[in-house]
């Protein structure tokens, strides 16, 4: 599945940047910015973020790390 976001106002979906299926474990970073922890081979896992709006390319912000939640 694919990461999506929903403004409340009027129930509009987004597609986020991020093409890969994520961990559902996701937060929000700050009002524009979602963190997710997305495997990268192996056991190894590290915590990405991408822009909520859909614009921008996801980039990884903690290697070797789980959970989002964490680091909040």
């Amino acid at each position: 599945w694919r990461l999506h976001t929903l403004r409340l106002r009027d129930l509009k979906e987004t597609a986020v940047a991020e093409p890969e299926s994520v961990d559902d474990q996701v937060v929000w970073i700050d009002d524009r910015t979602l963190a997710y922890g997305r495997p990268r081979g192996g056991n190894a896992t590290d915590i990405w973020t991408v822009p909520a709006d859909g614009s921008g390319s996801p980039g990884v912000l903690l290697r070797d790390a789980f959970s989002p939640a964490a680091i909040l």
